[in-house]
């Protein structure tokens, strides 16, 4: 099965197990001329793009999360995107005062930092997991469901539910 047909049967499935909202994009990247808060549109926006399998890249650059596979195109001419992020590691002294950890889209903490303009992109990724053993079960064309899509650069995962939290005296 090619990229752009697993992405597509991806895309359709986790419209049909996790609803529309499930693909909207609340926060952090985004692309002008798509509503990004409507997954209909969404999956349709994606379906509509030819995917290349970076699933190497993303293992040997550290940003592979178990055994999900990772889909990289480019945006058609007619829409521009808009990486919404930065690495913590970028985030001036300044600006770290207004970071804050909250409960995002799916549920999962992450982190925020509100106020900031977005990078232009023409390039966009997505990462399809397994939906029967998530993330360490192997995708195939009956488990493939979207796990996250966004405008820019490979990141990694970090998961927050279990970092420390100083208290200040």
């Amino acid at each position: 099965m090619s990229a752009s047909s697993l992405v597509q049967l991806a895309a359709a499935r986790t419209l049909d197990t996790k609803g529309a909202s499930y693909l909207a994009r609340p926060a952090g990247s985004s692309v002008d001329g798509l509503d990004v808060s409507d997954g209909n549109a969404v999956a349709d926006f994606l379906a509509a793009h030819e995917w290349e399998d970076v699933t190497e890249e993303a293992a040997e650059g550290g940003t592979r999360y178990g055994k999900c596979l990772y889909f990289r195109a480019t945006i058609g001419a007619e829409y521009t995107g808009q990486e919404g992020i930065a690495l913590l590691s970028e985030i001036s002294d300044e600006d770290m005062a207004n970071v804050r950890i909250v409960r995002g889209h799916h549920g999962n903490f992450e982190i925020q930092l509100p106020g900031q303009a977005p990078r232009p992109t023409r390039v966009m990724h997505i990462i399809v997991g397994s939906y029967e053993s998530f993330p360490d079960g192997e995708v195939t064309d009956s488990t493939a469901g979207v796990v996250t899509w966004y405008p820019g650069r490979l990141t990694a995962p970090v998961g927050l539910d279990k970092a420390t939290v100083k208290f200040t005296r």
